[in-house]
C-alpha cells in the first residue's frame, strides 16, 4: 500500500494548499478487494479535469486484514475516500462520526477526512432513488418488488421507505437473516410487505409499479440471465437493474421488449458519485461529465 500511496502524490505548484496537517496535496481514492474493474477512478478524474481541479483519484485494492492499516494511512494523506466491498460494514467502527443514513444501511461507502477526524456517509440510498426522481416518477402508495436482500437491496429498501410506498415484495433465493431484516424494516415503518422466492418473482412481478433488480444475475458470469422474462414485466412498470457492467443486462433487454420504462445501473453510479463529490468539495458535479466518462468505459 506504501507504493500506491507514493504513486498518487499530486506535485503540481498550483495545488500545493496545505491545510496544517502536512499533507499538502489532495488525494481521493476507492478502496476495496477486488478493485481493478472499479469505474470511479474514471468518473471522478473526469470531473477533477473538466472543472480545471488538480486532485487525482485512484483504485486501491486493500485486503481485509489490511483494513484498519489502510484507514489509518488514509487519515493522513487523503482528503476524502471511498470505501467498496468488503469493507462497507466494518469500516463503521473505525471512524470518528457516522452519518444516520449509515446506521439504517449498515454500510458506509463515502468517508470525508476532516483534520484528524474522519466521517462516514453512505450514497447509495441518494444514488439509487435520484435517476427516478429525475424521471418525474412518484412512489407513494405504489408497490415495489425489490429482487436480491443483500446491502444493495437494504439501501434500496430505505428509499422506498423514505418514498412511502404501499407495497413491497421481496424476492430472494433463501429466507435468511438478513430477509428478516428487510420484511421487518417494511412493517416497522408501515408498509405491507411480502417475501417470496426469487424462482417464484415472475408470478408477481406483473403487478408491480417498481421491479429493482439488486441480485449479481446479469453480471458478469451471469450475462444471459434474467429472473423476469419480458412476459413478466408489465408495459406501465419501472425496471431498475442495479447491475452496470454490462449496460445492458438480460433484464434490461426483457424490459425494453415488454415496452417498460428502464433505469440503468450506470445511472445510479454517476448519481453516488456525485453526491460524493458535493461531500468532499461542496461541489454540483457535472452529471452529463460522469456519465460521459462511464459510458466509454462500458463501451
Amino acid at each position: 500500500m506504501d507504493v500506491m500511496f507514493a504513486m498518487v502524490r499530486v506535485d503540481d505548484d498550483n495545488n500545493n494548499d496545505d491545510d496544517g496537517s502536512g499533507r499538502g496535496e489532495r488525494m481521493f481514492c476507492v478502496i476495496g478487494d477486488p478493485i481493478e474493474h472499479s469505474l470511479s477512478p474514471a468518473m471522478h478524474n473526469a470531473v477533477f479535469s473538466a472543472l480545471g481541479l488538480g486532485y487525482r483519484y485512484v483504485a486501491i485494492r486493500v485486503r481485509e486484514d489490511e483494513l484498519s492499516t489502510a484507514v489509518e494511512m488514509l487519515r493522513e494523506r487523503a482528503y476524502g475516500f471511498s470505501v467498496t466491498i468488503p469493507h462497507k460494514i466494518r469500516i463503521m467502527g473505525m471512524l470518528d462520526d457516522l452519518d444516520p443514513i449509515c446506521r439504517r444501511v449498515n454500510a458506509v461507502n463515502t468517508v470525508k477526512v476532516d483534520g484528524s477526524r474522519m466521517k462516514g456517509y453512505n450514497t447509495d440510498v441518494h444514488g439509487f432513488i435520484q435517476p427516478l426522481r429525475r424521471r418525474g416518477v412518484i412512489l407513494r402508495g405504489r408497490s415495489a418488488m425489490i429482487m436480491g436482500a443483500g446491502g444493495a437491496a437494504r439501501a434500496v429498501l430505505v428509499a422506498l421507505i423514505d418514498e412511502r410506498v404501499g407495497e413491497v415484495i421481496i424476492a430472494s433465493r433463501v429466507e435468511d437473516e438478513k430477509v428478516r431484516i428487510l420484511y421487518e424494516m417494511a412493517r416497522d415503518a408501515g408498509i405491507d410487505c411480502k417475501v417470496v422466492r426469487l424462482n417464484d418473482a415472475g408470478a408477481y412481478s406483473r403487478g408491480c409499479d417498481l421491479i429493482v433488480n439488486a441480485t449479481p444475475l446479469g453480471m458478469h458470469g451471469y450475462e444471459d440471465t434474467s429472473v423476469l422474462d419480458s412476459s413478466d414485466i408489465d408495459g406501465g412498470s419501472i425496471v431498475y437493474d442495479l447491475v452496470y457492467r454490462p449496460m445492458e443486462t438480460r433484464l434490461i433487454r426483457n424490459a425494453l421488449k415488454a415496452r417498460a420504462t428502464v433505469v440503468y445501473g450506470y445511472e445510479m453510479l454517476v448519481e453516488q458519485g456525485a453526491r460524493a463529490l458535493g461531500i468532499w468539495l461542496g461541489i454540483d458535479a457535472p452529471r452529463d461529465v460522469m456519465s460521459r466518462a462511464v459510458l466509454s468505459m462500458l463501451g
